[in-house]
C-alpha cells in the first residue's frame, strides 16, 4: 500500500493516516502479553499489600516505590515503551541542537519583559482609574 507523501494536514494525509491505522493488525507480541500481565499483577499486588495487610508507612512507601520501578521495568519491555524510549532519545538529540541563549542575553530579555510588564501595569492602572472617575461622575456616586 502506497502512503500519500503530502504535507501538513490535507485531506490525502488524513487520509493516508486512516488507512495505516486501519492496515496495522492488533498484533501483539507475546513479550508484550506477559509484559501487560505482569503490569496488572504488580499493581493488583500492591493495592492487595496496600488495604488487606494495612502495612506501616515506612512499608507501604518501599511498596509503592518498588511498584513504580516493577512498573516501568515491565513497560519497557512493551511495543509502546520501546517506542516511549526512542521518543526520549530523539527528543535527547534533538535539546542537545538547541543553542541556549546566554546569561547576558537571558538577563537582557528578563529585564525588558519586567519593565513592559510593569509599564502595560500602569497604563492599565491609569485607564482603569480614569474610566472609574469619568462613570462616578456621570452617575453622581464619584
Amino acid at each position: 500500500m502506497a502512503v500519500s507523501k503530502t504535507a501538513g494536514w490535507g485531506f490525502d494525509s488524513l487520509l493516508a493516516c486512516h488507512n495505516l491505522r486501519y492496515d496495522m493488525k492488533l498484533k501483539l507480541p507475546w513479550q508484550d502479553i506477559v509484559s501487560w500481565i505482569s503490569i496488572v499483577a504488580v499493581t493488583v499486588g500492591a493495592f492487595w499489600v496496600n488495604y488487606a495487610l494495612k502495612p506501616s508507612v515506612a512499608i507501604n512507601t518501599v511498596v509503592w516505590i518498588a511498584w513504580v520501578l516493577l512498573v516501568m521495568l515491565f513497560a519497557f519491555f512493551t511495543q509502546k515503551g520501546k517506542a516511549l524510549l526512542a521518543f526520549a532519545t530523539e527528543a535527547k538529540q534533538e535539546l542537545e541542537k538547541v543553542i541556549w541563549p546566554t546569561r547576558q542575553e537571558t538577563i537582557q530579555t528578563t529585564s525588558i519583559v519586567v519593565v513592559m510588564v510593569t509599564l502595560t501595569g500602569f497604563v492599565l492602572w491609569g485607564i482603569d482609574s480614569g474610566m472609574l472617575w469619568v462613570i462616578g461622575k456621570i452617575t453622581h456616586l464619584g
